[in-house]
Order: C-alpha cells, then sequence, then structure tokens
C-alpha cells in the first residue's frame, strides 16, 4: 500500500464539464476524481512511451488499483460559470465534411458558440489557488513495466482540458507503514468522499459542504463506444455522489461520519480521508 498527498496550484481555474447533457454543459467544483486519475495517466503514457490505444486501458488499471482518493482546498473558494465560446465543428454530414466555407449554410453548420462552463478558483490570500489530494493506492505497479512514483506525480501540468494549466508545489510520498488505517465506526473528515449505503452523514462541524455525481473512480472499465464516460452519464451507470468541502475564509470544512462495511479511514499528519479496505 502507498499514499501520495499532493498540492496542486492552479492559474487561474479549470475546465472539466459534465459530460453527455446539451452543450451548455456545467462545470464541476473541483477536478473529479476520474479527471485527476487521467492526469496520471497521462505523465505516464508519455514516460513509460505508451501509444494512444494502449493509453485507454491506464485509467481503469489506475482505477483497479485504488483504495481512496479525495481532494480538500487549501486557500480557495471555487466559482463556477458559463461563458461564450466559439467552437469548430468538425464532422460529416450528407457527405459533406465540416468546416466547409462553400455557401452560407455550410459556413452556419460549421461553426457555433455556446456557452461552455468553467470554474475559477479564487484565492484567499495572495497566493496562488491550491487544492490538495490524498490518494492512496493498494499497488503502485500498474503493469510490468509501469510503477507509479512521486516522480510522475511532479509532472502533473493540467487537470481537465488544455486550458487548465496548474503546477504541482509539493509531492509527500507515504508508505504503507506510516499510514494509519482506522476502522473506528465515526471519523471526521476534511477531504471530499463517496457517499454510499456504508456512510451516514452525522453532522457538518464545519461549514460548507455541497455534493456533486462523479463517475465512481474505483468502477472504471475499458473503455469502448459502449462503455465511457458519456454512456455512463447518460445511463446513470456507475454513478455516484460525492460531498465535496467548500473552504469558508477561516475554517477547513470537516463533516463527521459514521462509516460501515468495508469502509475505513486513512489518516496521516492528522488529516483523514475515507476509502476501501
Amino acid at each position: 500500500m502507498k499514499a501520495f498527498i499532493i498540492d496542486v496550484e492552479f492559474v487561474w481555474g479549470f475546465q472539466s464539464r459534465i459530460a453527455g447533457l446539451s452543450k451548455t454543459n456545467p462545470s464541476f467544483y473541483y477536478p473529479p476524481p476520474s479527471t485527476f486519475l487521467g492526469a496520471i495517466a497521462e505523465v505516464l503514457a508519455k514516460d513509460y512511451g505508451v501509444g494512444e490505444d494502449k493509453g485507454k486501458d491506464l485509467i481503469p488499471a489506475l482505477s483497479s488499483k485504488l483504495l481512496a482518493i479525495g481532494v480538500r482546498p487549501i486557500n480557495c473558494i471555487p466559482i463556477k460559470y458559463e461563458d461564450l465560446n466559439r467552437i469548430i465543428a468538425i464532422k460529416l454530414t450528407s457527405g459533406t465534411l465540416y468546416p466547409s466555407l462553400k455557401s452560407h449554410k455550410h459556413v452556419m453548420a460549421s461553426f457555433d458558440s455556446p456557452a461552455r462552463g468553467k470554474t475559477i478558483l479564487s484565492s484567499l490570500n495572495n497566493e496562488s489557488p491550491k487544492l490538495r489530494w490524498f490518494i492512496v493506492f493498494k499497488d503502485i505497479v500498474i503493469s510490468d513495466e509501469i510503477v507509479v512514483s512521486s516522480n510522475h506525480l511532479w509532472k502533473i501540468h493540467r487537470l481537465g482540458s488544455k486550458e487548465s494549466v496548474v503546477s504541482v508545489s509539493r509531492v509527500k510520498e507515504v508508505n504503507g507503514d506510516e499510514l494509519i488505517t482506522s476502522r473506528k465506526s465515526r471519523e471526521t473528515v476534511m477531504y471530499s468522499f463517496q457517499v454510499n449505503e456504508n456512510v451516514n452523514l452525522l453532522e457538518e462541524v464545519e461549514p460548507k459542504w455541497e455534493s456533486e455525481i462523479y463517475v465512481d473512480p474505483f468502477s472504471i472499465n475499458e473503455y469502448s463506444e459502449s462503455n465511457n464516460p458519456v454512456t455512463d452519464y447518460i445511463s446513470g451507470e456507475k454513478l455516484v455522489r460525492y460531498m465535496i468541502p467548500i473552504r469558508v475564509v477561516d475554517e477547513d470544512p470537516k463533516y463527521l461520519v459514521e462509516l460501515t462495511g468495508d469502509l475505513v479511514a486513512y489518516k496521516f499528519d492528522g488529516e483523514a480521508i475515507i476509502g476501501w479496505e
């Protein structure tokens, strides 16, 4: 077992929109867990020379090794908004390849300007907006050739679309013997956590908390035409509710929960995250 604590600084915020909705699909409060796994997979693919076809297998491989993942704000608050963006349509319709400038009709069909969701991370001090990720793997050996290390996490450069530039400012690698596994029924947590039948929400100790629906990061299977994030959202399968901490100026959000079943709390340096045993 190995854990990593990663501090990520944002230039302005990020763009990571809900899949499968209208063209004006909204953004999230924070990059979803699957987006963070995708950022790790991108670095692994580059470092190990994994091609595009086989690269799609990296996120499911990381998901299969995952025990816990969560995020919390260090010095910022999320502000979700939508603005107009000029986009180019690349498609083949009725034998015509777009974009096309053959006529007024083709020009109108080649471009669009929908409102697209983004999230600004507004800093509460004079430093860059920063989020902290806590992730626990039961095994960092993804395959015979690929092993996740702190060196890979240092190389994460975006979380979301290509405009969502980030810089990793700290990576703490925690060995299994340094990580405390707590099986107490009640725990106070500061990181985002999944709500399911094994989690009872008892008390919002420090405000504030919101909820969002994500693709379940623990059950990401191989990508195909019938199995991908878009079809998951449309069908409602493999979606889970997460409680999300929203920082108030002088307070770290905290939530008291009761854990049952196979859920445990992983602790390091006074911080706890909910995960699977």
